[in-house]
């Protein structure tokens, strides 16, 4: 009997002991499972706040794009918009021609370019026919078929005469008797021209090309030309003073009685201007 309560009492004790031995085992095991854990947990929450950054700054740089994106739509729009007007403006007008009188150069007006300079010509001055017009004459001319003589009519070169102080006392020799220059100018974006006689400025909401005095032919001389425009500052054809005559290019000055004085002045030059629109 001694022996049976002995024996329990031993075999109790090593299998409590076992026992216990068995849990702190697997407490052990546990603690090293849930430190296995823990650390895969702080790996994947840093791999999700470096994931996290990544997406903040792809969201920075999508918004960024965005803007960019809306700001290059809203540049091509008026770009749009500015090539449509140049299209409708070249489309609905082709532009419109003046000739520079007096210059061998284009005004520096927007859209103004040179086709060619030259010089002016006419039908002389005691011609009773041919042309009543001054032309600008290209200085390269090509010829086509030709025969010499026979009844024709004929162009002869323009010279300033009789300016005195038109363009200034100092110049009146300069000008007297050299031959008058011209250039045919361009402009793209404008469709009309007019010269305005006895004004030195243009109308609201055209164009000035250029300004300068009017002339044309003498009243008494057999050869009639057009009222011409020509520039306030102008040049001669280099070399070219030669008192040759041909097509003659005067002043005009106002006579009053049939012009109302005031607001014209009698003897008085009068001026121009040319405008485009």
């Amino acid at each position: 009997m001694f022996c049976k309560v002995v024996c329990f009492s031993i075999f109790g004790s090593i299998f409590l002991s076992l026992a216990h031995s068995q849990d702190e085992d697997a407490i052990t095991k546990l603690q090293n499972a849930v430190l296995v854990l823990q650390h895969r947990v702080s790996v994947t929450e840093a791999q999700l706040e470096k994931t996290q950054t990544r997406l903040t700054q792809a969201d920075v740089k999508l918004q960024q794009a965005e803007m960019n994106a809306a700001a290059l739509k809203t540049q091509l729009a008026k770009e749009g918009k500015e090539i449509q007007r140049l299209k409708n403006s070249y489309t609905n007008n082709s532009g419109t021609t003046f000739v520079h009188w007096g210059r061998t150069s284009c005004p520096g007006t927007p859209s103004t370019t040179l086709v060619y300079s030259g010089a002016v010509g006419g039908t002389h001055y005691t011609s009773q026919g041919g042309a009543a017009d001054y032309v600008c004459l290209h200085p390269n001319p090509q010829w086509n078929k030709y025969g010499n003589g026979g009844l024709s009519s004929s162009m002869y070169g323009a010279e300033y005469e009789q300016v005195d102080n038109l363009f200034g006392k100092k110049n009146a020799a300069k000008f007297h008797d050299n031959d008058v220059v011209c250039a045919v100018c361009h402009v793209a974006s404008r469709s009309s021209q007019i010269m305005i006689p006895a004004r030195r400025q243009c109308q609201s909401g055209w164009t000035k090309e250029y300004e300068g005095y009017l002339m044309t032919s003498y009243e008494s001389h057999a050869g009639k030309k057009l009222f011409t425009c020509v520039d306030e500052n102008p040049e001669v054809a280099r070399g070219s003073f030669a008192n040759k005559n041909g097509a003659l290019m005067y002043r005009v000055i106002a006579q009053c009685g049939s012009l109302q004085c005031p607001n014209y002045v009698q003897g008085r030059e009068l001026t121009c201007v040319v405008c485009t629109k």
